[in-house]
């Protein structure tokens, strides 16, 4: 599915910035700090915030569009959008 959102990404208009979706996220709120974790070991606890957010999806292709290096985005710690960037090039 992921996969097939990075395919789909050219494709689509420019999704808007997290100003306009941010308040509707599972992280609004929280620490940022929780969000760049310092190894992908630590960054279970931001994904479990992802992986029950409404705005998930947004929030990877914004990640993904705008070339979003650093912290967890959409459910995709900084390794996993590079290699799923790497498959789609």
């Amino acid at each position: 599915m992921i996969d097939e959102q990075v395919q789909n990404d050219s494709r689509k208009e420019q999704v808007p910035p997290p100003d306009a979706w941010q308040e509707r996220s599972a992280c609004y709120g929280l620490d940022p700090e929780v969000f760049f974790p310092t190894s992908e070991e630590e960054a279970g606890l931001a994904l479990s915030y992802c992986a029950a957010c409404p705005v998930r999806e947004t929030c990877l292709e914004w990640a993904i569009q705008n070339g979003e290096r650093y912290g967890v985005w959409g459910g995709t710690t900084e390794q996993e959008r590079r290699r799923l960037m790497r498959r789609v090039a």
